[in-house]
């Protein structure tokens, strides 16, 4: 018996062992580890490359994260075996993380396979352009030409808090004063209203304040609260309650405190002595005039550059725009004056706004269906020519247009510009000057008339342009100060009483409208072109209305605004009837 039990556990003991053996072999076979590289019949292989970033820009800023997507597809009649990819910097960051190298053992003839090399910059990340060389090579030797990842870091340029000054009250509600001078005297109570500004380069982001003493006499109430994001340039009030009794004694500044922080912790103002006194009165706000530095910020979308033919570039981080979709649309009678002005005699460049008339061109003859377009760039647009083309009597379209019967659309890039108390705004010719801008200038109240006077079937405007004072690349038009004009809205609005003329515009009369490098054009035109390629159809019924398209601008014209231009706004304007189809496709 005992020599059966021996025997029956050796029996055991080397099934055991062969069907360890087995499951090694299985998963070694699995995982291709123990199988050496075999060469078979010559792979061909091709690479798409696509560069993502977290915020779509192109860019990578401090604390973003990015991805180079390759799509390996081998074309050839052989396996591609053992692919290393490795991507390496020519400028050391430290900083700086890229994924390390990859393997990719096997990619079988007409197979695909998708690799990605991640890349991530730390917050003190350097500002540099960064040439990342991509090298694929294969274990035989069918290696790929190397290719050329440029893409442009930018470090964190930060904010900067300082105080702006001041005004006391002390009449109105939460006051008492012995002597309403507009003076604080002990014994009273005022309400001090502090003005702060962000004279950096970035937001200041989730600001919160607090205002304190080092005096038991003095008595602060709402001395806490939160301001949410200060943009660049912009100014913030500060509301406090303040009572020094009557046991102050004091020959200088009173002992309160001002502290603004922002979430990054860079720029804020730190225990700031207001400079506030007894029997004195408080300095005034002074508002320094704040304007991003363009060369800093402006960003150069990430490229890659390559000599192969076996490599393509995936561009869906920006669209291509050139080539406008083809709608059903024929509008038998219909009429579109484009209009691009880029280069100005006396003004700065409205950059991209020449491209911006180029593109418009097709985009009203191919996915509007326009049947004439007519198109006008820089010096093509000087003198009168505003009057020459549009004024109802005189113009050159009051012989164009079949009253009732044509549809009219005028599309205009290039500088919008206010006068200097914003009652009136103007378009601008190539050779305007500003110093005789109502003589120059084509004020868009005047335009709006003389289009609605024209007694077409239809008005469409769309301009790209802005009538805040100031260019694409932030540039102050009118010799005014830093907050810019209130500007008045058009007091002429045809579209409330005529249901077939309708506005859009880029910006509120307050914001700059932008430039998108990109793309090489306006911010506002690239997405229109975007929108009319399909992207605005919101229910997929291959309709585009007024009504879509604006909405899709709405959506994303302010939200890359704020992502390239450290968070200026750009809230796309739209007056009339929504319902208009667009076009069909």
């Amino acid at each position: 018996m005992k020599k059966y039990i021996i025997l029956f556990v050796l029996l055991c003991a080397k099934l055991f062992a062969l069907q360890a053996q087995t499951t090694g072999n299985s998963a070694s076979k699995e995982l291709n580890l123990s199988k050496p590289y075999i060469r078979g019949l010559p792979p061909n292989i091709f690479v798409e490359l696509q560069f993502v970033d977290d915020n779509a820009n192109g860019l990578l800023e401090a604390e973003e994260n990015a991805r180079l997507i390759l799509t390996l597809r081998n074309d050839g009649s052989g396996p591609a075996q053992g692919l290393q990819i490795s991507l390496k910097s020519n400028v050391t960051d430290p900083e700086l993380s890229i994924e390390q190298d990859k393997l990719v053992r096997l990619v079988k003839p007409n197979e695909t396979k998708v690799v990605e090399m991640k890349i991530h910059a730390g917050f003190h990340i350097k500002t540099n352009e960064h040439k990342m060389q991509l090298h694929i090579t294969e274990h035989f030797g069918y290696d790929m030409d190397p290719a050329l990842l440029v893409v442009n870091t930018y470090q964190y340029i930060p904010s900067k808090i300082v105080f702006s000054g001041m005004d006391i009250f002390d009449q109105g509600d939460g006051t008492m004063a012995k002597v309403k001078d507009g003076i604080l005297q002990a014994g009273e109570q005022i309400k001090a209203k502090l003005v702060i500004q962000n004279i950096g380069q970035n937001l200041a982001l989730d600001a919160q304040y607090i205002v304190t003493t080092s005096d038991q006499n003095i008595y602060i109430e709402n001395g806490n609260g939160q301001l949410g994001d200060i943009k660049i340039g912009e100014t913030k009030e500060i509301w406090v309650t303040i009572s020094p009794n009557n046991r102050v004694k004091s020959s200088g500044k009173l002992p309160i405190f001002l502290t603004v922080t922002e979430r990054k912790n860079y720029g804020n103002l730190k225990e700031f002595q207001i400079p506030l006194e007894l029997e004195k009165r408080a300095p005034k706000p002074a508002v320094l005039s704040v304007k991003a530095d363009m060369a800093q910020i402006q960003k150069q979308v990430a490229r890659i550059e390559y000599k192969s033919e076996k490599f393509t570039v995936n561009k869906s981080n920006i669209k291509n725009i050139e080539t406008p979709a083809l709608g059903k649309n024929k509008r038998s009678k219909s009429i579109a004056i484009v209009i691009g002005v880029e280069n100005y005699t006396n003004l700065p460049k409205a950059p991209y706004a020449a491209h911006d008339a180029e593109l418009m061109q097709k985009y009203f003859k191919n996915t509007l269906g326009v049947e004439e377009v007519i198109t006008f760039t820089n010096q093509e647009v000087a003198g009168l020519f505003f009057k020459q083309k549009f004024d109802p009597s005189i113009g050159k379209l009051s012989t164009m247009i079949e009253q009732g019967k044509t549809d009219l659309f005028v599309y205009y890039s290039g500088h919008g510009v206010p006068d200097r108390d914003g009652a009136e705004v103007y378009l601008f010719p190539s050779d305007g000057d500003i110093n005789f801008l109502r003589e120059t200038g084509y004020s868009i109240n005047n335009f709006y008339e003389s289009l609605n006077k024209l007694n077409a079937r239809s008005v469409t405007v769309i301009m790209d342009a802005c009538f805040s004072g100031s260019t694409r690349a932030n540039e102050n038009l009118t010799g005014t100060k830093a907050l810019g004009i209130k500007v008045k809205p058009a007091s002429v609005r045809p579209w409330e009483t005529n249901e077939n003329f309708r506005v859009f515009t880029s910006s509120s009369n307050e914001e700059t409208s932008l430039g998108f490098d990109g793309s090489q054009s306006g911010l506002y035109t690239y997405f229109l072109c975007v929108g009319l390629q399909g992207e605005a159809d919101s229910n997929k019924d291959k309709k585009i209305t007024a009504g879509e398209l604006q909405n899709y601008l709405l959506l994303n014209v302010n939200d890359l605004a704020k992502k390239i231009s450290s968070g200026k706004t750009q809230t796309p304007v739209f007056f009339g009837d929504p319902s208009m189809v667009l076009t069909e496709y």
